[in-house]
């Protein structure tokens, strides 16, 4: 019998073969008992010929910390296979090692795993695809559409969380939230606008091209900033408005550095005092998002992986990076400020 989690705290208290028997287990770069960027060999629970769970995961910290508490709560009830995903794996690699497995259910972090699976699951529409747990990747609703049997934890904190932890932040009023969209991304910020007023939050929104580029950005910005009057603008993890440190150059930081408006973002690597651009980054915190994971599975398992039941969920616990020295500066810091941040940088 499949054990069951039970809630503690808001939240919830992880199919092992050796690596020799799939491919990619070890990230290729590996040598001498250490993987790429000096970090340990990943060693799957012994297996003891439980129903297999596959992981196909980068190898990278993050997406360690999520599998690590993943893996702890599932071990007894399933054995784990983890599946490294490089730049150079394709679709058929990933698909050969699933295949050889055999699971009952494959957990797929980042959009680029996804996009392999997706790939697959197009070229081969015949082929039975297991139930799908989706983790650790922007925007899971919208690619939960493109992939047969999947469900997930959304990476996206709700708008409202970020809003209100911003408030209790920086001295200035968070009435007024700016937020820059791509067509395919108006169902999401639609649904944010509900909570956000129950806090008495006007969500105030300017659509963009699909293909927009650094000008068109800017020009969405000044439209919130100058004619808006917006307190804040929220950046959304869309890797088309994102992109690389050239294009938050050209479009974000530029235009956002000639005003006295706060950024909020959805990734801790966007706050850095060194390079200031991200006021405040509210993010799933990663053990707990584990934690959920496995719950989900559990749930998955009970329900006779009946993934067309469970919608995608949100993340149950979040942690906040702030900017302390940009808001000091520019905002003003709260006198209990402190208290409601987990990562101050200055």
């Amino acid at each position: 019998m499949i054990r069951r989690i039970v809630r503690e705290s808001g939240f919830c208290l992880w199919l092992a073969l050796s690596c020799t028997t799939v491919a990619g287990c070890a990230d290729p770069r590996s040598r001498a008992g250490v993987a790429a960027e000096g970090r340990p060999f990943i060693v799957d629970p012994p297996a003891r010929g439980e129903p297999r769970i596959f992981i196909a995961m980068p190898d990278s910290a993050n997406f360690l910390d999520v599998r690590k508490s993943l893996v702890s709560e599932i071990r007894k009830s399933f054995d784990v296979v983890t599946f490294i995903v490089t730049p150079g794996t394709d679709s058929n690699d990933m698909a050969l090692a699933i295949q050889r497995v055999h699971p009952v259910c494959l957990v797929l972090m980042n959009n680029a795993t996804m996009s392999l699976m997706a790939k697959y699951e197009s070229s081969h529409p015949e082929q039975s695809i297991p139930p799908t747990v989706l983790l650790m990747a922007s925007l899971i609703e919208e690619l939960q559409s493109t992939l047969k049997r999947a469900t997930g934890i959304a990476y996206e904190v709700p708008g409202v969380t970020a809003f209100v932890n911003l408030r209790s932040i920086i001295r200035g009023p968070v009435t007024r939230v700016g937020v820059i969209y791509r067509p395919a991304l108006r169902r999401f910020v639609e649904r944010q606008k509900g909570p956000a007023a129950k806090e008495h939050i006007e969500m105030v929104s300017v659509a963009v091209a699909s293909e927009v580029g650094a000008e068109g950005l800017r020009d969405a910005l000044d439209t919130l900033v100058k004619d808006q009057n917006v307190d804040a603008v929220w950046m959304l993890n869309d890797n088309a408005l994102v992109r690389d440190a050239r294009f938050r150059d050209e479009a974000w930081r530029a235009e956002l550095n000639e005003s006295n408006v706060p950024l909020i973002v959805g990734a801790a690597n966007l706050v850095n005092p060194a390079f200031p651009l991200g006021t405040l980054a509210v993010v799933p915190d990663h053990e707990a998002l584990g934690l959920q994971a496995s719950n989900l599975i559990f749930e998955l398992a009970e329900d006779r992986w009946n993934v067309e039941a469970h919608p995608v969920e949100l993340p149950l616990s979040v942690k906040t990076v702030v900017d302390i020295k940009m808001v000091r500066d520019r905002f003003g810091l709260r006198p209990e400020a402190l208290k409601h941040v987990d990562r101050a940088l200055e």
